[in-house]
């Protein structure tokens, strides 16, 4: 009886943990915030299935997913999707030495870009915002350079030199391509992404700064460093390194003997959120690493991560749409005789982050009072009052339509539709 009930009793236990860790999962996950933005968009590295594998994500923690799917020693880390989303950017050890890997956003067709040779190790791969290219750092010990190579693999070339310095690591591109964020030494330099040209050093505090990201507008920079405490921190500073600021301060009244450390960061797409790699031991027991992710503007953190080691999170640089050309039609209403016409709109959009961004009518204006003279019928149709005043030169509707892509970024473009005071006034297409 004995041996049955201590039996029951460790059943009984280990049910015990199971709901109590079930519902810990719950109630994390019930307390992740709700970020609009496309699927699978995020890639980051977790060692939850016993092994580090690349991961992808929703914006807002559900959909975690492995990529890859290997054994120990192998490790596979420091991964990126690519602008377009067809594809992720990894290094791995799995040929015996780090190197830089390409995998289709599935986890298919996995192909390597680089090798070399160890004590040599190539790590940190971050797209280029246009796809091109793939910037990262190689080396070993205290000597580091950065390198950007096509993802095909062609195009090798080595961007800082010997002459800048030894030390170069952790590349970040800005916006518009031209610039990388670098860590050289213990600092934060600006350098042109083509040949390392025209340093500019943006933190000189003497300790460890790293592990820069670029705010989607090139406006501010987050980015590590140890200079609170000696412990890693995520700080956000303006692009010129003016007003550095401790963007995850530890709390006054977190506990002394708790381990609070952040590091890591990445912006969301539209420029609301940073997210970034912390160990917060009072909520995690045993001191792994998760993935955080806070308002940019300030306010409470969120852990979208429980399981395993988890680490660098990084978000797809995604673009806003662009709308070439914006036609209605009719874009003449004649005649003039106050009836309600129908108006269709059709936007020619190209966006490289998604094949089908949503346009629609977003405000409708005119240089004249009017009321009652237009009503949207759908998306980019609606009916315009063919009637306009008879002491002006004419009636113009000015037509507003917003295309957003699946990561919540927007283009705005206006199209005119004319009532005009006569027909000499009067264009084609009416």
């Amino acid at each position: 009886m004995k041996a049955i009930n201590s039996i029951s009793a460790r059943a009984a236990t280990a049910a015990f943990t199971m709901i109590a860790f079930s519902t810990f999962i719950s109630t994390v996950k019930a307390d992740v915030p709700s970020i609009p933005g496309a699927a699978h968009s995020i890639a980051f590295a977790s060692s939850r299935d016993g092994n580090n594998e690349v991961f992808v994500m929703d914006p807002g923690g559900s959909g975690q997913v492995p990529r890859t799917e290997t054994t120990a020693p192998t490790s596979n880390q420091r991964p990126e999707v690519s602008p377009d989303g067809s594809r992720i950017v990894f290094s791995s050890n799995r040929d015996g030495n780090f190197e830089i890997f390409v995998m289709d956003s599935d986890g298919q067709n996995v192909r390597q870009l680089t090798t070399t040779a160890a004590p040599v190790a190539n790590s940190w791969p971050r797209w280029s915002p246009d796809g091109e290219w793939i910037a990262f750092h190689s080396g070993s010990g205290t000597n580091f350079h950065i390198y950007r190579i096509r993802p095909d693999g062609m195009g090798l070339t080595q961007v800082t030199q010997p002459a800048d310095a030894a030390f170069n690591q952790f590349p970040a591109w800005s916006p518009d391509g031209t610039r990388l964020a670098i860590r050289r030494n213990t600092d934060i330099y600006l350098i042109d992404s083509a040949d390392g040209a025209n340093p500019i050093r943006l933190t000189s505090q003497g300790t460890i700064n790293q592990m820069a990201s670029f705010s989607p507008d090139g406006t501010r920079i987050a980015f590590m460093s140890t200079r609170v405490g000696n412990a890693p921190s995520v700080f956000v500073m303006d692009v010129n390194g003016d007003n550095q600021e401790n963007f995850t301060p530890r709390p006054l009244d977190y506990p002394s003997t708790a381990t609070w450390t952040s590091r890591a960061p990445d912006w969301s797409p539209d420029g609301q959120y940073i997210y970034y790699t912390a160990v917060r031991s009072v909520e995690n027991t045993n001191s792994n690493e998760q993935i955080y992710v806070k308002p940019a503007g300030g306010g409470a953190e969120e852990r979208l991560t429980v399981l395993g080691v988890n680490s660098e999170a990084t978000v797809r640089k995604a673009r806003a749409p662009t709308i070439a050309s914006l036609t209605a039609t009719p874009n003449v209403l004649w005649t003039p005789n106050g009836e309600m016409v129908p108006v269709s709109l059709i936007a020619d959009v190209i966006d490289i982050s998604d094949t089908s961004p949503v346009c629609r009518i977003t405000d409708v204006t005119s240089n004249e009072v009017t009321e009652n003279a237009w009503e949207i019928t759908s998306a980019l149709t609606l009916d315009l009052r063919a009637e306009r005043s008879g002491r002006r030169s004419g009636r113009i509707y000015i037509i507003t339509v917003t295309c957003t892509n699946s990561s919540q970024l927007s283009s705005v473009a206006t199209v005119t539709v004319a009532v005009p005071h006569d027909q000499r006034g009067r264009k084609s297409g009416g």
